[in-house]
């Protein structure tokens, strides 16, 4: 009997441990835009962070002298813009501060659009940027509902605040409107030429639109 109530024991401390390890492991946050040198280490080894990488909890992030990464918790619709130098360190709702003296600016966005963000293609591994989706039958209200909330948030965004392309394109792609998604893009590119953030979400979604229509055939 001694021997079961052991064995039900370490099985309930395994299956514990592996669920810690997984949530640890899922992304907390999703890096918006980078300036200058910015990193962050992948197996030890210093790696450039880039728009729209995913971010782990416990992630140390290395910010270089008048550096600057946006980024945003999409579990507690927390948005921060850090600047250099210095080091933060990725939490499951906020970065903390751990070398040097980098500043920081926070604000909290709407949940609907956290959320909705958190749909866009990520530019590396820890994310799902190949993932298969179905395409579904968009109701004209939900897609007229999307519509009507990015000109609100266009309305009230600073010019250079990306933060409501990336929210109606992310929705466009989670509603399976994939050929609007590639004709927004072109739209976006025309209004903001130049624009470092609609050119690497023009490539994050090329790409796995791309990976969509090939598993479809």
């Amino acid at each position: 009997m001694k021997v079961v109530n052991i064995f039900r024991f370490l099985l309930a401390a395994l299956i514990a441990g592996l669920s810690s390890f997984a949530c640890a492991q899922a992304p907390s946050a999703m890096v918006l835009s980078v300036e200058g040198d910015v990193s962050v280490k992948v197996q030890g080894k210093p790696t450039k962070l880039e728009a729209f990488t995913r971010l782990l909890e416990g992630d140390r992030v290395e910010l270089g002298k008048t550096a600057k990464l946006n980024m945003i918790y999409t579990r507690s619709s927390r948005q921060e813009t850090w600047t250099g130098p210095g080091a933060i360190l990725a939490g499951n709702a906020e970065s903390t501060a751990v070398n040097g003296k980098p500043q920081l600016e926070a604000k909290q966005l709407p949940a609907k659009v956290a959320q909705m963000m958190a749909h866009t293609p990520a530019s590396d591994s820890t994310g799902k940027a190949g993932m298969v989706r179905l395409r579904a039958v968009t109701q004209p209200d939900e897609l007229s509902s999307l519509e009507k909330s990015y000109q609100e948030l266009r309305a009230t965004a600073d010019a250079n605040d990306r933060n409501p392309e990336v929210y109606f394109l992310a929705g466009l792609y989670k509603l399976g409107e994939y050929e609007r998604v590639t004709q927004q893009i072109s739209v976006f590119e025309q209004q903001y030429p130049g624009d470092a953030a609609i050119k690497v979400l023009a490539k994050l979604y090329t790409r796995s639109i791309n990976n969509v229509r090939q598993s479809s055939r």
